[in-house]
C-alpha cells in the first residue's frame, strides 16, 4: 500500500471531498489525522476509518492550527502529508447569488435584458474576511506547521485544494474566486521554497464536484453548470480524491507547484 504507515493530515476532514480524501488514504494503511470544526461528525466519522483519529481544529485561527499540530507531533513525532482542504462557499451570500442568477436566466428565455447580479457590492466585510481567513489563511497556517516538522525529515507532501473559480474567477463569488486564486499563487511560490528541503507543494482546482452542497442549489443552476462541463456530469469525491493521493505520493515525485484541474472539460489550459 503506499502510503502505508505514512502520517496524513487532512483539513476539513470529516464531510464531502475530505472524508473522501480520508476514505482513500485509509484504504492504502495511511496513519490519519481528520481536522475538523465539526467535533461530532469528525470523531463519528474517524472512528469509521482504520487507523485515524479526530483533532479539532479551526484553521482560520493560528493558534487553534498550532495546537493541533503539536497534537499530531505528541502523537507521532511528524507529519509526512498534509491536505490543505477545510473551506466555504459562504451559504448565505451564495444562496443569495443563486436566486438572482436563476432571475437572469429567466429573464434570458422570456426575451427580457437580465438584471445586475450585485455579487460583489452584496458583500459585507466580515462575509470577505472570514472567506479569506479559512481558505487562504488556514492553508497558510497549516503549511507553515507542517513544514516544520517536515523540514527535520527532509521530504514530504503538500496538497493544496483551490478550485476551477481559481483560473477562471467563477461567477458571482468574487471573494471565493480570490481566496482560491490566492491558494495557487501560495502554492507556486511555497513549491519553489520547499523542494530545496525535499518538500513538495502542488494544487488541485477541481470543477463541479457531486455533493451535498451542489445538490441544495436548484435544478436550473445544476442544469447550467452540466451544460457548461464537455463531460457531461459532475466529479465524483473519490475522483478527486484519486488526483490527491496522486500528488501526495511518490509517482508525482517530479511534480513540484503544479495545479491540476478536473473539471470534465469546462477549463482546458
Amino acid at each position: 500500500m503506499k502510503f502505508q504507515d505514512r502520517i496524513c493530515v487532512v483539513t476539513g476532514g470529516a464531510s464531502g471531498i475530505g472524508a473522501a480524501i480520508c476514505r482513500a488514504f485509509d484504504a492504502q494503511g495511511a496513519k490519519l489525522a481528520v481536522l475538523d470544526v465539526d467535533r461530532d461528525s469528525g470523531e463519528t466519522f474517524a472512528r469509521s476509518l482504520r487507523g485515524a483519529v479526530f483533532i479539532e481544529c479551526d484553521v482560520a485561527d493560528a493558534a487553534s492550527v498550532k495546537r493541533a499540530f503539536e497534537r499530531i507531533a505528541q502523537r507521532w513525532d511528524r507529519t509526512d502529508v498534509l491536505v490543505n482542504n477545510a473551506g466555504i462557499v459562504g451559504r448565505e451570500e451564495y444562496g443569495r447569488v443563486q436566486t438572482r442568477r436563476v432571475q437572469q436566466i429567466e429573464d434570458v428565455r422570456s426575451g427580457r435584458k437580465p438584471g445586475p447580479l450585485r455579487a460583489t457590492v452584496s458583500l459585507t466585510d466580515e462575509q470577505w474576511r472570514r472567506m479569506i481567513d479559512i481558505h487562504l489563511n488556514g492553508t497558510f497556517y497549516c503549511t507553515r506547521e507542517a513544514l516544520l516538522q517536515m523540514e527535520r525529515l527532509g521530504q514530504g507532501a503538500i496538497v493544496n485544494m483551490s478550485s476551477i473559480a481559481g483560473l477562471d474567477g467563477g461567477f458571482g463569488n468574487p471573494h471565493y474566486a480570490a481566496a482560491k486564486a490566492g491558494i495557487l499563487g501560495f502554492t507556486r511560490a511555497v513549491a519553489k521554497e520547499a523542494i530545496q528541503q525535499g518538500i513538495r507543494v502542488n494544487a488541485v482546482a477541481p470543477g463541479f464536484v457531486d455533493s451535498p452542497l451542489r445538490r441544495s442549489l436548484s435544478e436550473a443552476l445544476q442544469q447550467l453548470q452540466i451544460a457548461a462541463t464537455p463531460m457531461g456530469r459532475a466529479a465524483t469525491g473519490d475522483e478527486i480524491a484519486s488526483l490527491v493521493l496522486f500528488l501526495a505520493s511518490d509517482d508525482a515525485s517530479y511534480l513540484v507547484g503544479e495545479t491540476i484541474s478536473p473539471n470534465g472539460g469546462y477549463l482546458t489550459i
